[in-house]
């Protein structure tokens, strides 16, 4: 059951995969009389010599460059070596879940050769004018103060997107461009799309123009989206509240989801529509994290952050206190929050959720001064 949840998760979707039954004894039977898949995982409740011996068999009628997983309960050192030695990739010893087994297949599939991919976080807000785009644009410019790492930052609200304003930076050409042949576009025209802030931060913009298409092409933005992700480790993507195929395309295709919302009931009713869908086909990803925005501005009729929790069944990553003031000196100046006062409460919770979605421990701090001293207590005479 663990292994066919496993299977089912989105990133196989264009790989080939079946499910028998029989355990090792019948891929042995099965693969005798024909050629072998690039990965075979098998299931087997066997032990000690009689484990070794089946796997020795299964190698037999392996082919060249098929690797094996091995599901089953081994807890002798001796037997694991030996399992590892006849060219099994790698075991997990019950109990285990959907997810580890994915995980582990995972990293059997990778290419040692290739540069990692980035990870993908995705914002949208539960509806409109909830602030999405400012949480996108502050942990963007939060994961690369926190691990001096490039981050790509792109703006897909096409028509009215604030990607340049929010950095202050001129506009010039960006995601439009990009998307008109993808397949033309390499890792050199991409830098000349994107616009630099900083040492790490790269901005595909926006156009902000009523004369620009709107809707984007799959396709299109799956080759570029593979290109950016082979530049930066950290690729955040502003997506407008807009319920769209290429819309759902892209929140199912990220690592991380963050959904911006308010303490209103409209609000709060469609982030549990958007949980409600997403959540059942990403059992193998990051939960989606939920920001709730503008905390006490209409302290009289807002719901509680706890009915989050009530309705949705999980908590909120961050509360955002309403703060005109430093939002809109942040707004104004150019700047990101915690560049205008990074000791707030508001500065510490976005580079809280900047580690959440990182999937990265949060960076040791140069605590000063090289070298060492040695102190010893001199004996008295």
């Amino acid at each position: 059951m663990a292994v066919e949840q496993a299977l089912q998760d989105r990133r196989f979707e264009r790989s080939t995969t079946e499910v028998k039954t029989g355990g090792i004894d019948a891929a042995v039977l099965q693969y005798a009389e024909s050629s072998t898949p690039d990965l075979i995982v098998v299931e087997s409740s066997g032990t000690g010599e009689d484990l070794v011996e089946k796997i020795d068999s299964l190698a037999d009628v392996c082919d060249p460059g098929t690797q094996v997983m091995l599901l089953g309960n081994i807890t002798d050192v001796a037997v694991y070596r030996a399992l590892m030695q006849q060219g099994v990739s790698d075991c997990l010893i019950p109990p285990y879940d959907s997810k580890q087994i994915f995980e582990v297949i995972e990293t059997i599939c990778a290419e040692p050769t290739e540069r990692p991919l980035g990870r993908v976080i995705s914002f949208m807000g539960s509806k409109g004018g909830v602030g999405s785009s400012t949480m996108a644009h502050n942990v963007a410019w939060c994961l690369a103060e926190e691990f001096s790492d490039d981050v790509a930052v792109v703006d897909l609200d096409i028509a009215f997107g604030t990607l340049a304003l929010a950095f202050n930076v001129e506009p010039q050409q960006g995601i439009a461009d990009a998307l008109v042949q993808p397949d033309r576009v390499d890792e050199m025209l991409l830098e000349r799309f994107m616009a630099k802030h900083g040492d790490h931060i790269n901005l595909l913009i926006a156009p902000g123009s009523l004369d620009t298409e709107s809707s984007i092409d799959i396709e299109s933005f799956d080759v570029l989206l593979n290109l950016i992700r082979r530049t930066a480790p950290f690729v955040v993507i502003d997506i407008p509240h807009v319920w769209a195929p290429w819309t759902r395309h892209l929140l199912m295709g990220s690592d991380e989801i963050v959904v911006t919302s308010t303490l209103d009931l409209a609000a709060l009713r469609d982030t549990k529509i958007l949980y409600d869908h997403l959540a059942p086909q990403r059992q193998n990803d990051a939960p989606m994290r939920i920001v709730v925005n503008h905390v006490g501005a209409y302290r009289k009729t807002q719901l509680s952050v706890k009915d989050y929790e009530s309705a949705i069944g999980i908590d909120p990553a961050l509360a955002v206190v309403h703060d005109p003031v430093l939002f809109g000196t942040a707004s104004n100046n150019g700047q990101m929050v915690p560049e205008v006062n990074k000791r707030s409460k508001i500065s510490e919770g976005l580079r809280t959720l900047a580690l959440m979605v990182s999937n990265r421990e949060a960076p040791k701090k140069d605590s000063g001064g090289g070298g060492f001293s040695l102190f010893s207590k001199k004996r008295k005479e």
